[in-house]
């Protein structure tokens, strides 16, 4: 009777909370708001460690964003050649702080050996880099301290051995900042951080700091002015080019309807880092800004990174946007490839540039359609883009198409016309096919 009351009342409590706009996790089944599905395996055994460390209980956190989002994360982090386990929890004792449990194997039995109190109220990511060549990675931790805040807290800590007892200790002082890249921008064989910064206030602007962590304390190799009139640094990226190190930033404009790329490069002649399409006389990076909202990619699959800009092309549908992408040579942008680019169905397609203004276009959006023709009206291709469910419910009725990409649920299928003396084969088009991001 008890639990049927408890069901009853849980839709109620659920409304409530939603109501008050507080941040929650919807459990899928009453059973398990009552009962919590305990870890199994070797999380189970690491979750008794930090249960006999938290005797006064915990609840985990899971990192928000990085490559590794798990409540869990098992890494060799002393080089042992046996992993390791890292743990984010907020301690019942001490509501509002994040704490970071280190947890080893020792006799078949995991125990906590190290526990250091975080600098935020939340994680937002973790990294492993070694980055002072010594074989030994260094944690490279995002801290929050409000999830609505663009800024986080870098800290970077190293491990050290008191009387053999592990510890971490941190590796400099915190770093607010937006985001970051480990590059080896000075090609000497170890990573430097390359940090973003973006400030609000009273003052627009952004810059971006090197750091060299080889020393006993980071040390600062140079920076440069960026453009500020952005709110974060959406993708960062970086290419090695016959041994020059070029880093990509792309940034999302205050306005919400634009992107720019900032170009980061070592400069022997300056001794430091510079962004060459940073304006220092205007404050702004022109040349990079443009409405489409793609990230910078080697699109092409040449090697090289390029850069979305705006191309210009009459007659397009407001779904459809087409992109000139460029690729960066000795301070200046040469065209790579054309592409037209539909973020609603997240995909682009590439298009051959002697081809690029001889074609029509039109797109079909209560059917997902998009359709290529040459200026007589006949047909060079379409592509469709169906829900996985709704194509495997469906099949038949997609008989004149073939799916040339699977990709975030969604199935692409394309219809190759013989009209046209445009000839684009359904293989050509399985290459040519990207998704949005230009992955």
């Amino acid at each position: 009777m008890q639990l049927k009351i408890l069901k009853a009342f849980i839709p109620v409590l659920i409304l409530a909370l939603v109501l008050s706009g507080c941040s929650f996790r919807l459990f899928s089944t009453a059973e398990e708001l009552i009962y919590p599905v305990s870890p199994s395996g070797e999380n189970a055994n690491v979750q008794k460690a930090l249960d006999s460390y938290f005797k006064n209980g915990y609840s985990l956190k899971t990192p928000i964003s990085g490559d590794y989002k798990t409540s869990y994360i098992f890494y060799d982090i002393d080089s042992d050649s046996q992993e390791e386990a890292v743990a984010f929890c907020e301690p019942s004792s001490n509501p509002g702080t994040v704490s970071m449990a280190v947890i080893d194997k020792a006799d078949a039995n995991w125990r906590v050996i190290c526990c250091i109190e975080g600098q935020g109220a939340d994680v937002y990511s973790v990294d492993f880099r070694d980055l002072n060549g010594d074989d030994i990675p260094e944690l490279i931790i995002l801290w929050d301290a409000f999830n609505s805040s663009a800024s986080h807290i870098m800290s970077v800590y190293r491990q050290i051995y008191d009387n053999g007892k592990f510890s971490l200790s941190a590796f400099g002082k915190p770093v607010t900042m937006n985001n970051y890249i480990a590059v080896d921008i000075e090609k000497d064989g170890f990573d430097e951080l390359l940090v973003f910064t973006v400030d609000s206030g009273d003052s627009i602007s952004a810059d971006a700091v090197i750091y060299s962590y080889k020393k006993s304390t980071p040390v600062a190799l140079g920076s440069t002015k960026l453009d500020g009139h952005i709110s974060s640094y959406k993708n960062i990226a970086c290419e090695n080019v016959n041994g020059q190190i070029y880093v990509y930033a792309d940034a999302v404009k205050s306005n919400g309807s634009q992107m720019l790329t900032e170009v980061i490069v070592w400069s022997d002649y300056y001794d430091t880092i510079i962004s060459p399409f940073y304006s220092y006389f205007t404050g702004i990076t022109k040349d990079t800004t443009r409405s489409v909202k793609l990230n910078s990619a080697d699109i092409n699959g040449d090697g090289r990174i390029e850069i979305p800009l705006d191309a210009k092309k009459d007659s397009l549908p407001p779904q459809v946007e087409a992109v000139d992408w460029n690729y960066y040579k000795d301070a200046v942008l040469l065209h790579s490839c054309y592409s037209l680019a539909i973020e609603k169905n997240n995909y682009q397609i590439i298009v051959p540039d002697h081809y690029f203004n001889e074609i029509c276009v039109s797109y079909d959006a209560d059917n997902a359609l998009l359709a290529v023709s040459d200026k007589n009206g006949k047909n060079i291709f379409k592509i469709i883009s169906v829900l996985n469910s709704a194509y495997t419910d469906n099949k038949t009725d997609y008989s004149d198409y073939t799916e040339i990409m699977n990709n975030s649920g969604y199935i692409y299928l394309a219809y190759s016309g013989n009209d046209s003396d445009i000839k684009i084969t359904l293989e050509d088009l399985k290459s040519m096919i990207k998704s949005y991001e230009g992955e």
